[in-house]
């Protein structure tokens, strides 16, 4: 026992002498992508020291009688847009049944902490504080959580870091991965690295995976107090019907027949899709591209210009559109659902390259039927039933995505079916909020 805690340590001390030899290189990466989102530059002194913003520490030890006499406090991490929306329900839903309890909710990019801040206004300040993550220095995770003196950490998904889980055990703050997936490649990345990734895993107080495929990749890793299978959180979505009607009075002012949605695309995988929407150019149609993150603004639309379709912004919407409009480029924030409600169907991106894909579930709750190429090895068994439903189709190319959607579009009551088939699908998968909540209260009791 002595000897493996030993071999631990001088792996993580190893791993900690890397990570300080990529400072610089990690600075310079925040520097390079605030020259596309300025708020990179900002909260510097959170992400590499560990400090909490003054207004925090009543969260923590400098205001001990208070915060003990107001209830538990929670800290969650949701790294960016997505895990910070799916952790949305457990999270108010936990408020609630804990009237006095606060929660510290932290991300790693800019767009996930302004996706926080419109999700969570109305509790901003008093019962949700914002904070940005520290990197996985020593120093820096030892030092945010002797200010914050959490009760619990919360994890979403993946997001694993040994310093990190290692100054919880020393600050006896139990760990709760939930919301927990793991692809077959994931595991074998943790193979690969098992000297450092089963002790930061054994450590977990609680794993709550979305699938039991999901919990056997878990306890093949390394992981020792798996749950059941909870399902996922993304399943629980929060429509915004302000969202969706503000969707649904652009489609008013339409022309189109068809109107598809890609969503979230990546890494210029946009070039093959504005290829085949350029060379076979569907009649009545208009492509609504979604860029995941929002510096590729500006290259999605120079990229759409090499291709001669006619397009405008979402920033420039005017009030109408004519069939000769071709595509609109979705260069807003926290507009996804309305981008949904304006469409008929949805690609999903990240999967016409190798990139692992994208979350298909907000398209289908509202009953849109989703493509997604090859690559979506990040939401496989999702994938796979989603086409045992009837709600998905996996295409092999941007060539076939356009061929299909046009052909679905063109069938009314087929694409009716598919979307009906994509809500259900929804709908029967509910239900992981109220899990993953008694979970949360099993372990922090």
């Amino acid at each position: 026992m002595r000897s493996e805690r030993w071999f631990e340590r001088l792996a993580r001390a190893s791993y900690s002498l890397v990570l300080v030899g990529l400072l610089p290189s990690i600075a310079l990466r925040l520097l390079y992508r605030s020259l596309a989102q300025p708020a990179y530059r900002k909260a510097w002194s959170q992400r590499f020291l560990g400090r909490v913003p003054v207004r925090l520490l009543a969260l923590g030890a400098g205001h001990a009688e208070t915060s003990n006499s107001l209830g538990p406090r929670l800290w969650l991490h949701a790294v960016s847009v997505g895990e910070t929306r799916a952790a949305a329900p457990l999270l108010r839903a936990w408020l609630a049944r804990h009237p006095g309890a606060r929660v510290m909710l932290t991300q790693t990019t800019p767009t996930g902490r302004q996706t926080a801040q419109t999700l969570f206004e109305d509790l901003l300040g008093s019962r949700v504080f914002l904070a940005y993550c520290p990197l996985d220095f020593p120093w820096a995770v030892h030092r945010f959580l002797s200010e914050l003196r959490p009760d619990a950490l919360v994890l979403m998904e993946t997001e694993l870091w040994p310093n990190l889980l290692a100054a919880c055990r020393a600050h006896q703050v139990p760990v709760a991965l939930v919301n927990a997936r793991m692809s077959e490649r994931a595991l074998k990345r943790f193979r690969q690295f098992s000297w450092l990734a089963a002790p930061a895993l054994g450590g977990l107080a609680a794993v709550l995976p979305q699938s039991q495929a999901d919990a056997h990749r878990f306890q093949a890793a390394g992981a020792k107090r798996v749950l059941e299978a909870s399902g996922s959180l993304k399943f629980d979505v929060q429509l915004d019907h302000h969202q969706i009607a503000v969707g649904q009075g652009w489609r008013s002012r339409w022309s189109h027949r068809q109107v598809w949605l890609a969503i979230s695309t990546r890494d210029d995988e946009e070039e093959a899709l504005l290829q085949a929407f350029a060379e076979q150019r569907p009649q009545g149609v208009l492509l609504i591209v979604v860029p995941r993150h929002p510096e590729r603004f500006d290259r999605v639309d120079k990229m759409a210009a090499g291709y001669n379709l006619r397009r405008c912004r979402r920033s420039q919407l005017p009030d109408t559109l004519d069939q000769d409009m071709q595509l609109l480029l979705g260069d807003s924030l926290g507009e996804m659902q309305a981008f949904v409600a304006a469409s008929d169907l949805c690609l999903i991106g990240g999967s016409l390259l190798p990139l692992g894909g994208q979350n298909p579930i907000e398209a289908c709750a509202q009953g849109r039927p989703v493509f997604f190429g090859p690559h979506m090895f990040n939401f496989e068994s999702l994938a796979q039933d989603l086409l045992d439903s009837g709600a998905g189709f996996r295409i092999a190319s941007a060539q076939n995505f356009v061929r299909e959607a046009y052909e679905l579009g063109r069938s009314l009551p087929r694409l009716r079916s598919s979307g009906r088939a994509a809500l259900d699908f929804v709908v029967a998968r509910q239900g992981a909020t109220q899990k993953t909540l008694d979970a949360l209260d099993a372990l922090m009791n």
